[in-house]
């Protein structure tokens, strides 16, 4: 077998990935490293060089090879050991994962607390009471705070450039808003049950796109209704209903959102930022697993809570078509919240 990283021959299982000796080596170091920040140099080195150790260093992490499988440091001495840290703090990524024990989905439903409290803030105490205009102008504020969240999670997505970070976002936050607006929906599902078929629901609809459109355009309630009920019953059917029925819980669902976030098949981001997607994605799906093995669930779990995403998938196709008709009939809508939509269609 090849290498996975530079393409030697005789590649050998190392710290969970697949790899010649020397880039074994080569991780092991990096791991060891004390440098914090390493800048991709390609473009400065001739075409017949190795990768940086940047995109090096990318390559193994998408190899599945995990930090917390290089050993510690040893010291020459007792007293050095008590003066400088064992390990190197270049980066957090699956930094402390004990096989089993989901850390990182741990410590994200730890600090979604205050994630909650920053956007409940942003959003009021009850969402259903904005209109679309309110609703779109923070849109960009929340996914910052999320993003904020996850990168306190997984320090080595500040590894990604600017425009990667830009597309990563616009690709997630149509599939978070979905997530989000069903877990809320459904959050206690007796009520929605009941909500969807009465009067207080039109009226929500009526407000959440009525009061957004100028005054001397705004559309005929009954037109309105025709136009956009459709979607949230959709929404509600769909979507909501069948991820309510997954009863998932607090980690499980921070696993979802990880999984959202770093999702590389979104359009618009470089190769080296879909490789450390790939690798993350590869830390929150192992963790996830041991969760529920845990917690003795059963054998399809896993299955079920990832075919979340399907249905995300699914929806996002919705809100795309909903957002562009509410362009076409005057609904003032923020510029980062329009953009979000059109990045995706480029």
């Amino acid at each position: 077998m090849l290498c996975q990283v530079c393409g030697a021959p005789e590649s050998e299982p190392h710290f969970g990935g697949y790899s010649c000796r020397a880039c074994a080596a080569f991780f092991r170091r990096c791991v060891h490293s004390r440098k914090t920040e390493v800048n991709c140099t390609c473009k400065q080195r001739l075409a017949s060089s190795h990768p940086c150790r940047h995109c090096r260093m990318l390559k193994c992490l998408a190899t599945g090879m995990i930090k917390c499988k290089v050993q510690a440091s040893r010291e020459r001495n007792k007293t050095k050991a008590l003066c400088m840290p064992a390990v190197s703090n270049i980066s957090l990524l699956s930094c402390n994962i004990i096989p089993r024990e989901c850390s990182n989905m741990s410590h994200t439903a730890a600090n979604w607390g205050e994630v909650d409290v920053k956007r409940k803030v942003l959003y009021g105490n009850d969402v259903f009471q904005m209109n679309f205009t309110q609703f779109s102008n923070v849109a960009r504020d929340d996914t910052l705070l999320l993003w904020d969240l996850a990168s306190k999670i997984f320090p080595d997505v500040k590894l990604l450039s600017g425009t990667d970070k830009h597309s990563i976002l616009c690709n997630f936050f149509p599939r978070w808003m979905m997530l989000d607006s069903a877990l809320g929906i459904c959050s206690n599902y007796e009520e929605s049950s009941k909500y969807i078929l009465s009067k207080d629901y039109t009226d929500m609809l009526l407000h959440f796109y009525g009061s957004s459109m100028p005054m001397d355009k705004r559309l005929k309630d009954e037109e309105i209704l025709r136009i956009w009920k459709p979607y949230w019953d959709f929404h509600y059917y769909e979507t909501a209903v069948p991820i309510h029925f997954k009863k998932m819980d607090k980690v499980e669902y921070m696993a979802i959102f990880l999984l959202l976030l770093f999702d590389d098949a979104y359009s618009n981001i470089s190769e080296e930022g879909a490789e450390l997607c790939r690798a993350l994605r590869k830390v929150i799906k192992k963790e996830l697993k041991g969760y529920q093995t845990d917690h003795n669930c059963y054998e399809k779990r896993f299955i079920d809570v990832m075919d979340v995403l399907l249905i995300l998938e699914k929806a996002e196709e919705k809100i795309q078509e909903e957002v562009l008709i509410a362009g076409f009939n005057n609904i003032n809508l923020n510029e980062d919240f329009k953009s979000i939509f059109h990045i995706r269609k480029l």
